[in-house]
């Protein structure tokens, strides 16, 4: 019983430091009071969500979107802005959820199955 434990502890760990491994490499960028990830590239809202989960984040709220645009504009001036980036935020709609579009700081929903661009806050 007792190798049997330790065997398994040994597993464990040895998938947890490749986890860590894993998140080591993930660029964040303080901005706020937020960390931000780089964009993840063009997934669908479900993806995008669960990709957050797996770095350790969440997908911003429209509101911490808006204000990233609306205040931090010299922060975010070497990002492509040409995008729309998915949101936490559900529309009344359960099948939609909230995108921003970083140029003009426009937001609409999409279907959760299109796919948009995203990146993780923390």
């Amino acid at each position: 019983m007792n190798r049997e434990i330790k065997e398994l502890r040994e597993e464990f760990n040895k998938k947890l430091d490749k986890l860590e491994a894993k998140l080591d490499e993930i660029k964040w960028t303080k901005i706020g009071d937020l960390e931000w990830s780089e964009p993840l590239g063009e997934m669908n809202w479900h993806e995008s969500t669960n990709k957050c989960k797996e770095m350790g984040g969440r997908l911003p709220t429209r509101t911490e979107l808006i204000d990233l645009i609306d205040n931090h504009s010299e922060e975010i001036k070497d990002w492509n802005k040409n995008c729309y980036l998915w949101s936490a935020t559900q529309s009344c709609y359960t099948q939609s959820a909230w995108l921003t579009y970083l140029y003009y700081g426009y937001a609409c929903t999409f279907a959760k199955t299109s796919t948009y661009d995203s990146r993780c806050v923390r």
